[in-house]
């Protein structure tokens, strides 16, 4: 009896829906190459979760290095479909 609980609670978990979710902020700047200041928006990073409120919970434990900075306005998108990650130029 205990394998089949097993396996149907690894089934239900497979039958979740992760969705990806990436978060951002407009607080801060940057400089481009010659030193001149830019305010644009910040990529904080991404997580996954059944909704967003999952997603950034998750979020705020995979990056919690980012409570040491004083960002308050944090945003997140949603990302559909495929997407690709760590490209180099």
């Amino acid at each position: 009896m205990v394998h089949l609980k097993l396996g149907i609670s690894h089934w239900l978990n497979k039958q979740r829906k992760m969705r990806n979710f990436i978060f951002f902020t407009t607080e801060g700047f940057t400089y481009d190459p010659n030193n001149k200041e830019i305010t644009n928006m910040q990529i904080l990073g991404s997580e996954e979760g059944e909704d967003i409120l999952e997603a950034f919970k998750n979020f705020k434990i995979s990056h919690s290095y980012l409570r040491e900075f004083a960002f308050k306005d944090v945003n997140a998108i949603e990302c559909i479909g495929d997407f690709i990650r760590n490209l180099e130029l």
